[in-house]
């Protein structure tokens, strides 16, 4: 653990208890990178702000302070826009449950440090179109319109509407939600120990793809601290789908960097290194081809750089139906090579630079970090092979 990640979790642990932050002479370019790359530059923002005796250059605050206010006007945007989207569905009788960010950034001592990138709201799959009318007459644009999740947009503003919670873990995994909620007229609330499990199941499904990051554990330590949760019932909930040893390994994060949870005695110094080298989702991750090909070898495929990167020029159809801008091939799969080209046209518009690391960083190198991590996913429960 470097300076600049110390000091940021120190920040946290601060924030969350309400207590002086461990003074740091860090790199303030390259922390300020770093905050950014985990979504924490409010949360950094209040400590700053409630402890004036730190050493911070003063343009350094300004920063901070500036962003802090930006997060403050989004909050009340997606606020205004959040209560448009209650109202049109109450109003169209449509139950729909709020989950992760507008839930928990409420549970924050300060709603406005806790940035969120989208409004989520789950619904049942047969009023899936009856949404889509009433939110488009309310000027959401639905913007990617097929598969379990539809995303709307309004004055930058985002809506995810699911109709099922998480696609990793199989068919039957969190697919009771409406039964694990209490309603009040049309709005439901996921059970606490049910919304807590699906949290964790969500943190495993960003390991998987390009990593998590400190939030993610940070968002479990403020529902340790304010909510009532039973974690043998939690670790139950995920021991359907085989994420149980995975689970203790995050509260055991939790517990070192935050003490909330439980320690189950797991070395847990790869996860945390792993946890604060990523980023909120992946942002820092530097070899992304390594992750391509350990997607390649958790699926019993031989490395070979040719093939991979042809895999990665012309996925299967399994992989296109669960990518958000091409979702309309699900159920299609004869429209295959449209999606490929439809994907090599978006990509070149908005993953240029994404793609272009990507394939030059595929080498004999890659081969022996992918396995490298696909061994350290076997170890922590988060994946399983024969």
């Amino acid at each position: 653990m470097n300076k600049e990640e110390k000091f940021l979790l120190s920040l946290c642990t601060s924030y969350l208890n309400d207590s002086p932050p461990e003074a740091e002479d860090v790199d303030w370019r390259r922390f300020y990178e770093l905050a950014k790359a985990h979504n924490l530059i409010g949360i950094c923002h209040c400590v700053f702000s409630k402890n004036k005796e730190l050493s911070i250059p003063k343009g350094v605050r300004q920063l901070f302070t500036d962003k802090f206010f930006d997060l403050v006007y989004i909050y009340e945007c997606q606020s205004a826009a959040l209560r448009d989207i209650e109202h049109c569905l109450t109003t169209a009788e449509i139950g729909y449950i709020l989950f992760k960010g507008s839930v928990l950034r409420e549970l924050y001592p300060v709603p406005e440090s806790r940035s969120m990138g989208d409004i989520d709201i789950l619904i049942k799959d047969a009023d899936r179109s009856k949404a889509k009318t009433v939110l488009e007459n309310a000027g959401f644009a639905c913007y990617a319109p097929n598969g379990a999740v539809r995303e709307f947009k309004r004055n930058n503003i985002i809506l995810e509407v699911h109709t099922k919670i998480i696609s990793e873990f199989g068919n039957n995994a969190f697919c009771d939600a409406f039964e694990n909620a209490a309603f009040d007229g049309f709005k439901g609330k996921l059970n606490d120990d049910y919304h807590f499990a699906y949290l964790i199941a969500h943190i495993a499904h960003h390991f998987k793809f390009y990593g998590a990051g400190l939030k993610l554990i940070l968002d479990l330590a403020v529902m340790l601290k304010k909510r009532s949760i039973d974690l043998d019932n939690v670790l139950s909930i995920l021991k359907k789908i085989r994420l149980d040893i995975f689970a203790k390994e995050i509260l055991t994060v939790c517990f070192h960097w935050f003490g909330v949870g439980v320690d189950y005695n797991n070395d847990t110094a790869k996860t945390e290194d792993y946890l604060l080298r990523c980023g909120a989702f992946g942002d820092l991750q530097e070899n992304k081809a390594a992750i391509v090909v350990r997607k390649d070898l958790e699926e019993g495929k031989r490395y070979s750089a040719v093939k991979t990167k042809l895999r990665l020029a012309f996925p299967p159809y399994s992989r296109l139906k669960n990518i958000p801008y091409i979702r309309f091939i699900e159920g299609r799969p004869w429209l295959t090579p449209y999606a490929w080209v439809y994907r090599f046209f978006y990509n070149i518009k908005n993953k240029r630079q994404f793609l272009k690391e990507t394939v030059e960083q595929i080498d004999e190198n890659s081969s022996a970090l992918a396995e490298k991590e696909l061994k350290y996913f076997e170890e922590i429960g988060l994946i399983w092979r024969s």
